[in-house]
C-alpha cells in the first residue's frame, strides 16, 4: 500500500490534542454539605473532571482517537498499487507442426499426452486467468495459418477451439502464421503475441529475422526430453527379376536416438479380398543416430503390404508404419481373337499388355487358361463365333474390345461422306484429333448392339467408337477395321492403343503410390466418375479415432487435389452417375520427415528460436511481467465508510452515558 499524500501526516497531531481534553477536564468549587448520599453521582462526575489525573481507558476516547486517525488516513489518500490486468488484444499462435505430435516423455503408458495437447492445457489456464473483457484471437499453424477464434471474448468458445485443434503431419509455413499474428494487433499499442511451441522450428532462422511490432512470449512446451524415436523412412516393393511370382522389398529404419537398437519389423501381405498374412518377420540393427536398410525377399503376391516397427513404444509412433505397393505392377493380359493385326499386335506390346493370340475358328479356351486373362480383344466379329455357347459365355464374362471388320458388300457399312471429327471427353479419346485421318469404311451396328455405350467419336457423323459399361465390365467398339485406314500409320496410333487399354483395365489401375499428409497431387479420374471420395483404410496413428467417413473430393475445379492430412492407407473410390464403382485405388499417407527430424534434433543448451520484438532488445521472453501497467487502486472511499461506521458507533457510546 502506498500513500499519495504524506504530508497530510501531520494531522496526527490532532490525536494528542483529543487526548489532552480528558485530562484538562474543568474543577468544581468547594462547598460544605449535610449529606452526600444523594450526591454520590456528583462526586464521581467530579473527580473524573479533575485534571492532571491519570488517564484512564475509556470507550468515547477511543473510539474519538480512531475517528481522528482514519481522518488521518483518509487525508494521506491512500492506495494499492497491483498490475493491471491487460485489456488489449491477444493473439494466440498454436504451433501444430508434426513435432508437436510427439510424447513429451519415454513412458510406456500410450495415453501419455503429446506436446500438441499439453500447450494446448496450457493456453486454457492463461485463458482462464484473462479478463473475461480482453479479445482474443487464436491462429493455428499448417499448411497455411488458420484463425479459428477473432477476438473472442467468450472464455468457454477459446477452450472448445483449444481442444479442436489436432496435429498437422505435413509442411507447416510458421513465418505466415507469425506475420498474420503481427498484422492483426500492430494497430493495438497494448496488444500482444503469445506463441506455444517446442521451439524446433525447420525455419527458426528465418523467424528469429522477423521484428514484431508487438511484445512476443515464447511459451516453450517440453524443451528439455531427451531424443527418442525409431522411424520406417522407407518401403520399396518390387517384382523378382527371375520371373517368378514373388516379390521383394526394401525397409530403411533410422534410430533418433543416442543408444543402437535392435529391432523386429512385422511385414504383413494384404490381399484384395482384406485378408492379412504375416509374411516375413526380420530383424535389424539400427546404430544411434544413423539409419539401416534391410532386404526383405520372396513376398507373396498381395494388393499391397504392410511394415510395422514391432513393439515399438517410442515418442513418436505415426512413422512406425509404412504401406507399399507393387511398383511395377503384374503384366496386363489380353486374349486377342484375330486371324493376324501385326500392327495392332505391336500396339499393344507397347502399351505394357501382354497378347495371347487365338485364331476365331478354334474353339474357346478352358477356364484354367482364361484365369490370367484380364480382358478380350475381338479383331473381327464372326457370327459363327458368337453363335457358339462357350465363346458366348466367356465375352460377356471379361471385358470386351470388339473390332469390326465391315465388308464392302454389307448393306450396313456406310463410306463416311467427309473427314469432319466430332469427339467427346474421354479417356479412350484424351489428347487425339484424329485430323487428316482417313478411314474408307464404317460399320453401322444396330441400337440394341451398342445398347451398353455411347458413341465418343464420331467421323463423317457416323459413330466410329463406342465405349460402355456391360455387367460391370468396361467395353469398346471400333466400327472400323484398321487396315482400312491410315491411321495405324499415324503417331496417335498408340496412344489410342494404349489410352484404349487403360479404359479396358477398368478397376485394376495403378495405385497411387504415396504422399506427404495434405500435399497436392495431380490425379487423373476414370471417365465415367462424378463423385470421387477418400475413404480411410487404416490409421498409423495411435489413440486416434480413424474418420471411416469418406472426404468427397470436388471435381468441378479440376487440378491439384489435396490427400488426406492423417498418416494411413486410404481409398480412392470413383463411381459413376448410377453409383457402380468405376476406379478403387490405394494412397499411402506418411508424415513429413523433415519436419519431425528438425524437431528431434534438439539443442543440448538452448531453444533454437528467438524472437524479437522492435520495442525490447531481449526476445523471447518467457511471460514477462514487467511490461504490464501498474494499476492504483485508491483506499480513501473505504476509509470514508469506516470513519461513518465509527462515528455512528461513538454517538451510541455517548447516548447510552457510557462516556466514563
Amino acid at each position: 500500500m502506498q500513500f499519495l499524500s504524506l504530508a497530510s501526516a501531520w494531522f496526527i497531531a490532532a490525536l494528542p490534542i483529543i487526548a489532552a481534553m480528558y485530562l484538562l477536564k474543568r474543577t468544581y468549587e468547594r462547598k460544605e454539605m449535610a449529606s452526600n448520599l444523594l450526591w454520590r453521582r456528583v462526586l464521581n462526575e467530579q473527580e473524573a473532571n479533575r485534571p492532571w489525573q491519570k488517564l484512564r481507558a475509556r470507550w468515547l476516547l477511543l473510539l474519538q482517537l480512531l475517528i481522528g486517525m482514519l481522518l488521518v488516513v483518509a487525508l494521506m489518500q491512500p492506495v494499492l498499487t497491483r498490475q493491471a490486468a491487460p485489456t488489449g488484444h491477444a493473439v494466440i499462435v498454436i504451433d501444430r507442426s508434426v513435432g508437436m505430435a510427439t510424447k513429451p516423455s519415454e513412458a510406456n503408458d500410450s495415453s501419455a499426452a503429446s506436446r500438441l495437447e499439453l500447450a494446448t492445457m496450457q493456453a486454457v489456464d492463461w485463458v482462464d486467468q484473462q479478463s473475461g473483457k480482453r479479445p482474443v484471437t487464436l491462429i493455428s499453424t499448417g499448411p497455411h495459418p488458420e484463425v479459428l477464434a477473432n477476438q473472442v471474448r467468450d472464455k468457454s468458445e477459446l477452450k472448445r477451439m483449444l481442444f479442436g485443434i489436432v496435429p498437422n503431419y505435413g509442411k507447416s509455413d510458421r513465418i505466415a502464421a507469425l506475420s498474420l499474428a503481427d498484422s492483426i494487433i500492430q494497430d493495438d499499442p497494448s496488444g500482444e503475441i503469445i506463441i506455444y511451441t517446442d521451439g524446433q522450428w525447420a525455419d527458426a532462422e528465418e523467424a528469429n529475422q522477423l521484428r514484431f511490432q508487438s511484445p512476443v512470449s515464447l511459451v516453450f512446451v517440453d524443451e528439455n526430453t531427451p531424443n527418442n524415436n525409431l522411424s520406417i523412412m522407407y518401403f520399396g516393393i518390387k517384382a523378382a527379376s527371375n520371373g517368378m511370382d514373388v516379390n521383394n522389398g526394401v525397409i530403411t529404419v533410422r534410430n533418433e536416438s543416442k543408444q543402437a537398437e535392435r529391432l523386429r519389423l512385422d511385414v504383413y501381405a494384404v490381399t484384395s479380398e482384406d485378408e492379412r498374412k504375416l509374411v516375413a518377420r526380420p530383424e535389424i540393427d539400427v546404430p544411434a543416430g544413423e539409419w539401416t536398410s534391410v532386404e526383405v525377399p520372396n513376398l507373396p503376391p498381395a494388393h499391397y503390404y504392410k511394415a510395422q516397427i514391432h513393439g515399438s513404444n517410442d515418442r513418436f509412433t505415426a512413422d512406425n508404419t509404412s504401406y507399399q505397393f507393387l511398383a511395377n505392377p503384374k503384366e496386363r493380359q489380353a486374349l486377342l481373337v484375330t486371324e493376324g493385326n501385326m500392327f495392332l499386335e505391336k500396339a499393344l506390346r507397347l502399351a505394357g499388355v501382354q497378347a495371347v493370340k487365338i485364331n476365331p475358328e478354334q474353339p474357346a479356351p478352358e477356364e484354367e487358361q482364361t484365369s490370367q486373362v484380364d480382358w478380350i480383344v475381338l479383331d473381327g466379329i464372326h457370327a459363327a463365333m458368337l453363335e457358339d455357347t462357350n465363346w458366348s459365355k466367356l465375352l460377356e464374362q471379361k471385358p470386351l474390345w470388339m473390332i469390326d471388320h465391315p465388308n464392302p458388300l454389307d448393306e450396313g457399312a456406310a463410306v463416311p461422306p467427309n473427314n469432319r471429327v466430332e469427339t467427346k471427353e474421354h479417356v479412350v479419346t484424351s489428347y487425339l484429333t484424329f485430323s487428316d485421318t482417313h478411314i474408307g469404311r464404317i460399320a453401322k451396328p444396330d441400337s440394341a448392339d451398342v445398347s451398353w455405350g455411347e458413341a465418343i467419336l464420331s467421323y463423317g457423323g457416323i459413330p466410329v467408337i463406342y465405349a460402355g459399361m456391360y455387367d460391370g465390365n468396361p467395353r469398346l467398339r471400333f466400327t472400323f477395321n484398321f487396315q482400312d485406314t491410315d491411321l495405324p500409320l499415324r503417331p496417335e496410333f498408340p496412344v489410342l492403343v494404349v489410352q484404349a487399354a487403360e479404359w479396358m483395365s477398368g478397376t485394376n489401375q495403378l495405385e497411387l503410390g504415396t504422399a506427404v499428409s495434405g500435399q497436392q497431387v495431380d490425379v487423373s479420374f476414370h471417365s465415367e466418375t462424378v463423385q470421387a471420395e477418400w475413404v480411410m483404410v487404416e490409421s498409423s496413428i495411435e489413440r486416434v479415432e480413424a474418420d471411416k467417413q469418406a472426404a468427397t473430393l470436388d471435381l468441378s475445379a479440376p487440378g491439384l487435389y489435396s490427400v488426406p492430412v492423417l498418416p494411413g492407407l486410404y481409398r480412392l473410390l470413383e463411381s459413376s452417375k448410377d453409383n457402380k464403382v468405376v476406379g478403387d485405388r490405394l494412397l499411402a499417407v506418411t508424415n513429413d520427415f523433415t519436419e519431425l527430424s528438425t524437431a528431434l534434433a534438439r539443442a543440448e543448451s538452448k531453444p533454437q528460436l528467438e524472437l524479437q520484438w522492435s520495442n525490447d532488445k531481449a526476445g523471447g521472453l518467457q511471460a514477462d511481467d514487467s511490461r504490464m501497467p501498474e494499476q492504483q487502486i485508491s483506499l480513501q472511499f473505504f476509509a470514508a465508510l469506516l470513519l461513518l461506521l465509527v462515528m455512528g458507533l461513538e454517538w451510541e457510546v455517548y447516548r447510552r452515558g457510557l462516556s466514563g
